[in-house]
Order: C-alpha cells, then sequence, then structure tokens
C-alpha cells in the first residue's frame, strides 16, 4: 500500500472512533454491541515518517491545433486579348488670361418692322410715259417705263406713292398706210415698283388717246403733185391746143397730184407728251409698308 492510501485509511478509522465514542455514551448498550460487532485488524508497524506532499500532476498537455488548411493556388489569369494602346489625349488649350476688358454698350438702331397692307381689286393707276410713244419706235411686245402720277391708297396702311414706276408691255403697234384708220397702239401692265419691292400686277389697260401722225416726207408729197400738174398740163394742151389750155390743165393735175399724194400716205399712232395712260387692277395688290418699331 502506498503511503498516500495509508493515511487515508487511518484518517477513516479515527473518524469511526470518535462516532463510536459518542454514541456509547448515550446507548451503553449499543458501545457494547459495537465493541463485540467491530473487529479492527491489528494495526500495521510503525512506519517512517515522510513529508506526504502531494505530488503535483503533470499539466494536461494542450491539444495541438488542428492544421491550417491549404491555401487555394490561385489559377493564373487567362491572357487577355492584346488591345491597341489608347491615342495620347491632346493637351488641354492653355487658359486664356483672365484680363478685365470695358466693353462699351453701343445702342443698336431699332430695326424696322415689317407689316403689309393690299391695294384693293377695282383701284386704278394713272401713269405717264416718260417720252413720247410712236409705232415708229415701238414694236408689239417692247416694254415702256411710265411713272404714277398720283399717289393710291389701299387698306390696312398700304399705298402706291406718286413716282413710282410702272412697267407696261407694248401688245399691239401697227402703223396706217395709206390711211390713219389701222393706226394703232396698246399696252398691258407687268409690274409697279416701291421702294426695293417689285410687285406683279394684274390688271387692264384703258385705250389712250391717240395722235395719228402722217410719215410721208415733203419732198416725196412735192414729187406726187409735180407728176400730177405735169399730167395736168399735158393734158390741157392736147385737149385744148392753146396755151390756156395747159395752164388750165396744169391746175387741175397738180390738185389731182395733190389728192393722189395724200391718199398715198402713211400715218404712226402716238401717244403724246402728258398723255395719261389708266390701269385698273384686276386683283388686290399685296404690298410691304414699313414701318419703325417703338
Amino acid at each position: 500500500m502506498r503511503i498516500k492510501d495509508t493515511g487515508r485509511f487511518l484518517l477513516v478509522l479515527a473518524g469511526a472512533a470518535v462516532v463510536a465514542a459518542c454514541g456509547n455514551k448515550d446507548n451503553p448498550q449499543s458501545e457494547s454491541q459495537n465493541a463485540r460487532q467491530i473487529e479492527l485488524p491489528p494495526a500495521p508497524a510503525a512506519q517512517p515518517q515522510l513529508n506526504d506532499v502531494a505530488k503535483p500532476e503533470p499539466p494536461a498537455a494542450k491539444p495541438a491545433p488542428a492544421p491550417k488548411p491549404a491555401p487555394e493556388k490561385k489559377k493564373a489569369p487567362e491572357p487577355k486579348p492584346e488591345q491597341k494602346a489608347p491615342a495620347p489625349a491632346p493637351a488641354p488649350a492653355p487658359a486664356p488670361e483672365n484680363k478685365s476688358v470695358t466693353v462699351l454698350q453701343v445702342p443698336q438702331p431699332k430695326a424696322p418692322a415689317q407689316v403689309y397692307g393690299v391695294i384693293t381689286s377695282g383701284s386704278t393707276l394713272s401713269v405717264m410715259p416718260a417720252a413720247r410713244l410712236c409705232t415708229d419706235m415701238y414694236k408689239t411686245g417692247d416694254r415702256v417705263t411710265t411713272t404714277l402720277d398720283a399717289t393710291v391708297v389701299g387698306i390696312d396702311g398700304a399705298a402706291l406713292p406718286m413716282g413710282s414706276t410702272v412697267m407696261l408691255r407694248v401688245t399691239d403697234a401697227n402703223r396706217g398706210v395709206g390711211s390713219d384708220a389701222d393706226a394703232r397702239l396698246a399696252f398691258e401692265v407687268v409690274s409697279v415698283r416701291v421702294g426695293d419691292s417689285t410687285y406683279a400686277v394684274t390688271g387692264r389697260v384703258s385705250q389712250p388717246p391717240l395722235e395719228k401722225v402722217r410719215q410721208q416726207s415733203t419732198g416725196d408729197q412735192a414729187k406726187k403733185v409735180g407728176a400730177g400738174a405735169a399730167l395736168g398740163a399735158l393734158a390741157g394742151q392736147l385737149l385744148g391746143k392753146n396755151t390756156k389750155s395747159t395752164v388750165v390743165g396744169a391746175a387741175v393735175g397738180a390738185a389731182a397730184g395733190a389728192a393722189v399724194a395724200a391718199g398715198t400716205a402713211d400715218y404712226d399712232a402716238c401717244v403724246g407728251n402728258g398723255g395719261r395712260i389708266m390701269v385698273t387692277l384686276d386683283r388686290p395688290l399685296t404690298v410691304k409698308i414699313v414701318t419703325t418699331k417703338p
């Protein structure tokens, strides 16, 4: 038996004896019975006294740390397709120097406002040619420049000022041959110009009063008169067989020659200086009106 177990056994016996002694005092019968029943074994031989010191138990071994999982191997990155290097960005322009500049505010002229007005249908334009117009100078299709001799007023402030240019076109130019009955000169209206704007005009032109001008020269007329006088003198001489008959025949022949000359003359139709031509609008005419903004 180890020393440690022996010490424990002695302690148990001592405790039992104390309990028995206490019990015997209260119950003597029980003490005799206990003396008979408990037979203690003989005490062992005295053992040398040793310092019974409990040997310290070795500290429990610490559990070994669990092995760390091996780090996963990273896959090598797949090679990326070759990319072209981006073009270098252009260098930023240098910032302009901040120089304070005083700007003078110059007042701007106010722009004119464009509005429109109407010259109504039926309005009459009285125009005058700049020069004498005759069939010996103008042919059919020629253009003639005239001017408005009176202002024409419309609605919404529209107006054709006096002096505006009115363009006409010759539609009939005929010289009377041998008679003035066939001498003609007629026109149609083309446009009117107001300021810098030209407007097409639709209207009718009244027949202006015409002058019939004889176009046979004096020499041609004298020749015809002389020829008639010669013929008359010859006829008088042949018929009367004397001087008186010859003179009378010459006079009669001259008169006949003059009549022949007058009957064979040509005539031109003319619009004289100061002659007016009247134009009546068949459609309304829209014109610009220039006003200044307030």
